[in-house]
């Protein structure tokens, strides 16, 4: 009788219903740039072209070519090349010129390079390039050195390049030092960096003397500050280790994903640390004056190694139940999840570092040192569903978080089982797919517990657990914080329920206003009847 009161009711319910290693660290880079003098020695100013050309012919090429990049009209140029990788004319005089002597120079316009279709013919341009600030290159190989000033948007380099404008997009073969802005393209040898590179790839090592704030970087990192400019870490993904050392200026990293080891080899001015995930070991120990050192932020694997006499301390980040947690980085959240992470914190509760994370099921409470934290103004829910948590002097926080639906939420009884057998008949495979398992399952439960009644929290479904099982009481008289002490038989409810299994708690609490799904609800139902006493429904 029973199933076929629930046929009925599914079938009217039909029609209601419409996710360097460390040990390489020889092979580290030294910090033995080329004087940034000699690199501007290398790169003359349009008017050390080509002494030939008069000081009027000069005057109305820039006169022109300000013109144009005033009016937005820039042109767009392709420069033909010879058999042998040369220009095939001088070009117009006002956006661009060559000479053997001087090289190849583009004053105002985008340019790109066709090279002779001849047998055998050279396909790069085997002149010195220089690109002036209202010039764009986009096209083209370049077999000799290239000195910019206006903007690199594609192409390829096979040669040094000296860049003290803006690098956009491109494959660099050689060396290049950077002056200007690197936002994009593919660095396949050394790159020596004294201004910013905000993306790209780097296929060979880096010497950072500037600001590095995005991109990828596949060998080692040198940090160097020094001539009283800072060197900083913004961001980007740092695959091999990096190196950090400053003579009379700082270091700062405040973001990135570092996935080689972090080493001093020589800080003897400020290095600050206030951001950044770190996934092998950062080891800042030789660092000789303690007050040179400051971390205030990141998310450390390994708990860094900090100088002797240092009063930088750290707290671990784990969840009770070992599932795991994404951080921030890089503008976003951390791809891979972690189980414990180390992370500074403050010198008080009024000076607490702030830390951010998303976890995988909801933060039910956390605990500092056991103590919880939740439900105060040190543990906040933001927009994006992550949560912001004030560490202060804890020697850990533990997050404790609801348990995930599982997939398989426990067997159906019987009866109603052969009632949904029975629909899957009358309604065929797919109009039985069409009635969902959140309103299967309400309507199992209806019939299944008693009274009907259907839990909405973990209190209430402790109490249906508990009475369903006569109400015995349980073995600890411990009560839970978060119950009213005075509600002794919510207490034993949830007490008695946690003791047979059928329930988790948290320590001294118990999260009684915790939603629970109705998977939830029938794992530990069907867990119940395993339980040795007799149940009434």
């Amino acid at each position: 009788m029973k199933a076929k009161r629930i046929v009925s009711i599914l079938l009217t319910g039909s029609m209601l219903l419409s996710l360097l290693p460390v040990s390489a660290l020889a092979a580290a880079p030294v910090f033995d740039a080329p004087a940034q003098t000699t690199v501007k020695k290398a790169a003359p100013l349009v008017q050390e072209a080509d002494a030939s050309r008069s000081t009027e012919e000069e005057a109305a090429t820039r006169s022109s070519r300000d013109l144009d990049a005033e009016n937005g009209t820039a042109e767009s140029f392709s420069i033909q090349l010879n058999a042998e990788g040369k220009p095939e004319s001088s070009g117009d005089g006002t956006h661009w010129y060559y000479s053997a002597a001087s090289g190849c120079w583009l004053y105002n316009g985008v340019f790109a390079l066709q090279p002779s279709s001849e047998a055998e013919a050279e396909s790069a341009l085997q002149a010195t390039l220089y690109i002036i600030k209202d010039a764009e290159f986009n096209s083209g190989t370049v077999g000799k050195r290239a000195n910019n000033e206006g903007t690199i948007s594609d192409g390829t380099f096979q040669r040094e390049v000296y860049n003290y404008g803006t690098i956009s997009n491109g494959t660099f073969q050689w060396e290049v030092t950077n002056e200007g802005t690197i936002s994009s393209g593919i660095f396949q040898r050394r790159v020596y960096n004294y201004e910013i590179i905000s993306d790209g790839t780097f296929q060979g090592d880096v010497r950072n003397y500037g600001t590095i704030s995005g991109g990828t970087f596949e060998e080692a990192v040198g940090v160097y500050a020094s001539s009283r400019t800072e060197a900083k870490i913004e961001g980007g993904t740092f695959e091999k280790d990096m190196t950090l050392a400053n003579d009379d200026a700082p270091i700062t990293i405040s973001d990135g994903l570092f996935n080689g080891a972090v080493v001093d080899v020589g800080c003897a001015s400020p290095l600050s640390i206030t951001g950044g995930l770190f996934t092998q070991a950062v080891n800042v120990s030789s660092i000789t004056d303690p007050s040179n050192l400051q971390i205030t932020g990141g998310y450390f694997v390994n708990k860094p190694i900090v100088p002797e006499g240092s009063d930088i301390a750290f707290t671990t980040v784990s969840d009770q139940g070992g599932r795991t947690f994404q951080v921030p980085v890089n503008d976003g959240f951390s791809e891979n999840g972690y189980k414990t992470l180390y992370v500074p914190h403050g010198m008080s509760e009024r000076q607490a570092n702030p830390i951010t994370v998303k976890t995988d099921t909801a933060l039910i409470d956390c605990l500092a040192d056991d103590v919880s934290i939740m439900g105060t103004d040190k543990v906040q829910l933001n927009d994006d569903g992550s949560y912001t948590i004030e560490v202060y002097q804890p020697t850990s926080i533990v997050l404790v978080t609801a348990e995930p639906t599982p997939d398989d939420p426990g067997e159906l009884d019987p009866a109603f089982s052969s009632g949904a057998a029975a629909l899957g008949v009358v309604l065929g495979t797919a109009g039985l797919g069409y009635i969902t398992y959140a309103h299967i399952s309400s309507l199992y439960l209806y019939y299944t517990l008693p009274g009907g009644f259907i839990p909405s929290t973990r209190q209430e479904l402790a109490n249906v657990l508990w009475t369903t099982a006569g109400k015995p009481d349980p073995v600890s008289t411990a009560l839970y914080t978060d119950i009213p002490a005075d509600n002794i038989e919510q207490q034993k409810a949830a007490r008695w329920c946690v003791e047979q299994g059928l329930l988790s708690d948290h320590g001294a609490t118990f999260g009684p206003d915790t939603k629970v799904t109705n998977a939830r609800i029938i794992r530990a139902w069907n867990s119940l009847k395993k339980v040795p006493v007799p149940i009434t429904n």
